[in-house]
């Protein structure tokens, strides 16, 4: 059958009206309009792709397909396939990363430092909020911002141990808090027997009467009355004295009675 009459020239078994090469019969499509048939062209949709290496070979607008879900990355609006959209995702071509706190490069899942603030992650009580590392008393509020770092309701600016919620003073400065000191004030008496133990410049009140003996000494009937030994002990010095000279004196019983009298009423 001459060409005129045939309608499929080359006998590829295309029409010849859709035929692109009609006498030839090794092509049909020319998909980019080059001139050059698919079958002998490495780049059918002429997008600078090869086409061994575009997903979408015959698509001039589309070469990639991430995901693999058969909508090519140009028009997918989460290339990867993680359920995060490309446009909120800082790793829209990585299924395994979508955040990357510290603009490091390196992806949250596989950055053991987030926020990047020199604390490891596992360390971090804050792990992707770099002004933020411990959180003593775990109110969920870091160190950082926390008024009352312990949670022991001193605020840290008068606590003398803002990091321990057991101790709150220390009155002597010994770097030992007043509620494990044994001798809260330094004077060297414990406290169970100290009755002014935040005081170190007392520690009895013999009179009760509120006031540090240091500051308000004794009268002399209250040291009697502390005391009461020692007046006894002079009034039998006295006594002793009196019968020694008793017995110096010479026979005679009025003068021994005059100077025994004379020397009571003088006592």
């Amino acid at each position: 059958t001459g060409d005129n009459a045939d309608t499929d020239d080359d006998g590829d078994g295309v029409e010849d009206t859709l035929d692109a090469f009609p006498l030839d019969s090794t092509e049909t499509l020319d998909s980019d309009g080059d001139g050059f048939g698919d079958n002998a062209d490495t780049d059918d949709d002429g997008d600078g792709v090869i086409d061994t290496e575009d997903a979408f070979p015959l698509d001039s607008t589309e070469t990639l397909d991430s995901d693999g879900d058969g909508i090519g990355d140009n028009a997918d609006s989460d290339d990867d396939g993680d359920g995060v959209i490309d446009s909120e995702d800082a790793f829209p071509l990585d299924a395994t990363e979508t955040t990357d706190t510290d603009n490091d490069g390196t992806g949250d899942n596989a950055d053991t430092d987030d926020d990047g603030d020199s604390v490891f992650d596992q360390d971090d009580a804050f792990p992707t909020d770099a002004s933020e590392s411990v959180d003593t008393d775990m109110d969920g509020i870091g160190n950082n911002a926390d008024a009352d770092d312990d949670g022991d309701d001193a605020i840290d600016t008068e606590d003398a141990f803002p990091l321990d919620a057991t101790e709150t003073l220390d009155t002597d400065n010994d770097g030992t808090g007043d509620n494990a000191d044994s001798d809260d004030d330094g004077d060297g008496v414990d406290d169970s027997k100290d009755v002014f133990p935040l005081d170190a410049t007392e520690w009895e009140d013999a009179n009760g009467d509120g006031l540090g003996d240091n500051k308000e000494p004794l009268s002399s009937f209250e040291s009697a009355q502390q005391e009461p030994v020692m007046p006894l002990l002079g009034f039998a010095v006295v006594i002793g004295i009196m019968i020694m000279l008793y017995r110096a004196q010479p026979p005679g019983g009025f003068e021994k009675k005059e100077f025994l009298e004379t020397n009571l009423e003088e006592e």
